[in-house]
C-alpha cells in the first residue's frame, strides 16, 4: 500500500534496477499495484457536448466508456458487457437511447450504467436479476478541460487528494473553447514506458538530442517543483524562444512566459502548455518493452493564424507514419522515411532515443551511471513515487538496486 509522498530528492540517483524496465514479473505488479489504483488523462469536456456522447478510451488495461449524461454530468464505465464480456463501443460516438452490446443487444442506462433490458428475458433468464448486472463503473475527475478516469468506483485516492493542490498553486491558464485540435497522433515505442516518462522529466538532454527541434532550453533555464505525486517544470521566461514567434499566440494566456510548462501527472500523463499551443497526452503501457503514447494538441485555428508568423519549416510529423480510420496518424521507428534525427519531431527523436536505451539494458556491461545534479533529479523522485507503490520485495530486485 502506497506510503507517504516521498519528498523531493536534494540529490539525483538511480532508485530503480534495470531489471524493472524489462522484467514481465514486475510489469505485472505494476498493473496490480499502481495503474489498477491510478487516475489517467482520457479525453477533454469538449468531446461530449451533448447528452449520450460518449468516448471508448483504454485506461492503461482497461477499455472505459466516458460519457455525458442527460442531466450533464460525466460518467465512466467499463466497456465490456456483464453477460459474456463483449466490448460494447469500439468507436465513439452517441448513446442517447442506451449502451446496447452489439453481440446480444443487452442494454444498460446511460445515466447509471444500470440493466435495463434484454431480449428473451423470461425465456432465457427467467432468474435473472438485472440489478446485480449494471456496467462496472469507475470514476470521473476534471481538472481544466481535461477529463482524468479511474478504473475503481471508489478509488483510494479520490481526485483532489491525487491533485495534491495543483488545482489551486500550478494550474495552467488555457481554455480549450475556440482553439482547433490538430490531428492526434500515436507514437508507438519499443520502450519501457517509465523509460519515456523519465526522458520527458530529463532536462539534461534537452540542448543535446534536441538541438535542431526545440533548441533548448538549457539547464540553467529550468526548474521543477513536486506537487503531490505530480512533476511540473518550466524555463526560464526570460530565456528566448525561437518556435512560439512562428505562430499566433494564445488569447488569455501570458506571452511574456514563453516556454512551455511541462506537467507530468503520476504516474502516466501529462501536459505541455505554452502560449501558442496546449497538448495532452497518455503513455499507455503494452507491454514490458512496449507503449505508445497518445497526444492530442490544440492552437488557434488556421484562419486566424498570423500569415506573417508562419513557420519556414514543414510540420513536424508530416510525411512520417499512417493515418487510420480513427483519424489519427500512427507514427513508429520502422515507419519513418528518414533517420529519427532528420524527422524534424522531438516526440520521434524521443522514441528514438528511448528504443537506444532500452536496447542496451540486456547488455551484462549496463549499469546505471551518475545523475546530474541539475537536470535529472527528478527521475529519483519519480522513482520513488513508483516504489511506493511497487516496492523491492524481491531480493533479486533489492541486490540489483544497490
Amino acid at each position: 500500500m502506497p506510503q507517504t509522498i516521498p519528498p523531493k530528492p536534494t540529490r539525483a540517483e538511480q532508485l530503480l534496477p534495470k531489471e524493472c524496465y524489462f522484467s514481465g514479473a514486475w510489469f505485472e505488479r505494476e498493473h496490480q499495484e499502481l495503474f489498477s489504483r491510478s487516475w489517467t488523462f482520457a479525453c477533454v469536456v469538449q468531446d461530449l457536448p451533448e447528452a449520450g456522447d460518449y468516448k471508448a478510451v483504454q485506461i492503461n488495461r482497461y477499455a472505459m466508456i466516458v460519457v455525458r449524461t442527460k442531466d450533464g454530468a460525466i460518467r465512466a464505465y467499463h466497456n465490456t458487457c456483464r453477460h459474456r464480456g463483449t466490448t460494447i463501443f469500439e468507436k465513439d460516438g452517441n448513446c442517447r437511447h442506451g449502451i446496447v452490446c452489439p453481440y446480444h443487444a443487452w442494454t444498460y442506462n446511460v445515466d447509471d450504467g444500470s440493466l435495463r433490458g434484454l431480449p428473451k428475458k423470461e425465456l432465457a433468464f427467467p432468474d435473472l436479476k438485472m440489478e446485480e448486472l449494471g456496467l462496472h463503473k469507475g470514476s470521473i475527475g476534471v481538472i481544466g478541460d481535461l477529463i482524468f478516469v479511474n478504473p475503481q468506483e471508489v478509488p483510494q485516492d479520490d481526485f483532489e487528494m491525487w491533485l495534491g493542490g495543483m488545482r489551486d498553486t500550478h494550474m495552467w491558464p488555457h481554455s480549450l473553447d475556440g482553439l482547433s485540435e490538430k490531428r492526434p497522433v500515436r507514437y508507438d515505442f519499443g520502450a519501457n514506458w517509465k523509460a519515456f516518462c523519465e526522458n520527458a522529466m530529463d532536462g539534461y538532454h534537452l540542448s543535446y538530442l534536441h538541438d535542431k527541434t526545440l533548441m533548448g532550453p538549457d539547464i540553467e533555464d529550468q526548474r521543477w517543483d513536486a506537487v503531490g505525486r505530480h512533476w511540473v517544470t518550466f524555463a526560464n521566461p526570460e530565456s528566448d524562444d525561437r518556435q512560439n514567434s512562428h505562430f499566433t499566440p494564445i488569447p488569455g494566456v501570458n506571452t511574456s512566459k514563453p516556454y512551455p510548462v511541462v506537467y507530468q501527472f503520476f504516474p502516466n500523463s501529462g501536459v505541455l502548455s505554452s502560449p501558442i499551443f496546449f497538448s495532452a497526452y497518455t503513455i499507455v503501457p503494452v507491454g514490458p518493452e512496449q507503449c505508445y503514447l497518445e497526444l492530442r494538441t490544440w492552437m488557434m485555428p488556421r484562419e486566424q493564424q498570423d500569415p506573417a508568423k508562419k513557420p519556414k519549416k514543414p510540420s513536424s510529423t508530416s510525411g512520417h507514419g499512417y493515418i487510420m480510420d480513427d483519424g489519427k496518424r500512427y507514427i513508429s521507428i520502422d515507419t519513418l522515411s528518414c533517420h529519427a534525427m532528420e524527422s524534424l519531431d522531438f516526440q520521434i527523436e524521443d522514441m528514438w532515443v528511448c528504443e537506444q536505451q532500452q536496447k542496451a539494458l540486456h547488455s551484462p556491461m549496463m549499469k546505471a551511471g551518475p545523475m546530474a545534479a541539475v537536470g535529472e533529479t527528478a527521475l529519483t523522485w519519480f522513482q520513488a513515487n513508483i516504489l511506493d507503490f511497487v516496492p523491492l520485495d524481491d531480493p533479486g530486485m533489492k541486490m540489483a538496486a544497490e
